[in-house]
């Protein structure tokens, strides 16, 4: 019997591309074999060769097509409302930007945590792409907002640019058109930044913990050599002679290096857990209360930056188990925070306020990691209120 050859599909280049963008924003760049890769479309890792030369080659094409995507789509929304009024062209250039979030909705990680990973021309590639998507949202805004120093409208526009682009950090459930309509006006109120409810105040200088021992020795150069490096990139070896402790030493304290990971970002989620219940516990009206979880959020991420980048850039190199574990918690995290924007917003949904929570979330790191976090107290003040703004919306201050 004539055994039927199958034909080569016409998009095979472009299937590749696409699962293998949407595997490694699940599981990280490093997570993720060529072999898996072809397995996950039945075809041979010989097969993903002939359309890509090696896997840093897929990585390149997801992160500059998505680039590509988002930028053109600004770019092109802004040459469309030329002469119009600058709040008409701002809202076409963020419903662009949007309407491309959500349609990479499962790729969007790889593109916001992932471009440290490539080489210094393609990196700055993409650094200047952002850039210029920037200066074009800065550009259209500016004579709506008379006064506004330009360093500060386009750090306003770094913010409206990820609250588009938070839609791709998690998978809360509504409908696509009432989403766009709640993180467009969330976006406008951060370019707007009306006053916060109440002033911000900066974290004073944390206590010394008591002595940890080994143990917290080992996490904190943990968190330092993977911040710096990244999970894949450190060794227990590496991270033991950072502590002092022979690599042998290594495993009285951590089975392996995935369990060094599990315990650093545990404190990131335990801390976040008692900022949230600390503040949750007073008394204050439900306006005021919001805002002091708004503040906790920014002070422990100034002050934790490094442990809480790692949180989300790491997150899919922990065991599966575990990470099941780590999510549960920052869903409650998240959950507290929603419950906290209905009591103040009781026109809106609970999905709804879920969605700005995580835009919220994406802001503080988005725009904190354009100073590398700079503890300046002004600095602070800004994203608290960029963070205020998309959570209790463009209502001026009482």
């Amino acid at each position: 019997m004539t055994q039927v050859r199958r034909k080569r599909p016409k998009d095979r280049r472009e299937q590749i591309a696409r699962v293998a963008a949407e595997d490694f924003s699940r599981r990280g760049y490093h997570g993720v074999g060529i072999e898996e890769i072809a397995a996950s479309l039945d075809i041979s890792g010989p097969a993903v060769y002939r359309h890509f030369p090696n896997k840093y080659a897929l990585l390149e094409h997801a992160i500059t097509t998505a680039s590509d995507a988002l930028t053109s789509a600004v770019s092109d929304a802004s040459e469309a409302t030329e002469g119009q009024p600058a709040p008409a062209r701002v809202d076409a250039m963020l419903d662009a930007a949007l309407k491309v979030s959500f349609e990479r909705r499962n790729t969007g990680g790889l593109f916001r945590w992932e471009q440290r990973l490539l080489e210094g021309d393609d990196r700055a590639r993409i650094r200047a792409q952002l850039t210029q998507m920037v200066h074009t949202v800065a550009d259209g805004a500016e004579p709506a907002l008379p006064g506004v120093a330009r360093s500060d409208l386009e750090l306003r526009s770094v913010a409206a640019i990820s609250v588009t682009g938070s839609v791709t950090a998690h998978r809360t459930i509504l409908a696509q058109k009432r989403a766009e309509a709640v993180l467009l006006d969330a976006a406008r109120a951060v370019l707007a930044l009306p006053a916060p409810p109440t002033a911000y105040a900066v974290a004073p200088e944390p206590a010394p913990e008591p002595d940890a021992g080994r143990q917290g020795q080992v996490l904190d150069e943990a968190i330092e050599l993977i911040f710096a490096h990244g999970f894949h990139n450190v060794s227990m070896g590496q991270i033991g002679q950072a502590a002092g402790i022979v690599p042998s030493g290594m495993y009285r304290y951590f089975p392996n290096k995935a369990g060094i990971l599990v315990a650093a970002l545990e404190r990131a989620g335990q801390a976040t857990s008692s900022a949230i219940e600390k503040v949750l516990s007073s008394e204050a009206d439900p306006r005021d209360r919001l805002a002091e979880l708004a503040q906790a959020y920014v002070q422990l991420s100034f002050q934790s930056s490094k442990v809480m980048t790692v949180y989300f850039r790491e997150i899919g190199n922990v065991p599966d188990a575990e990470r099941s574990r780590l999510a549960a918690v920052q869903r409650a995290n998240i959950a507290a925070f929603a419950d906290a924007v209905v009591a103040v917003r009781p026109e809106i949904s609970a999905a709804e306020a879920t969605f700005l929570v995580h835009a919220a979330f994406a802001v503080v790191f988005d725009v904190g990691r354009t100073r590398r976090f700079d503890d300046e107290p002004a600095f602070q003040a800004e994203v608290f209120a960029m963070v205020c703004a998309v959570l209790i919306g463009s209502t001026p201050a009482e």
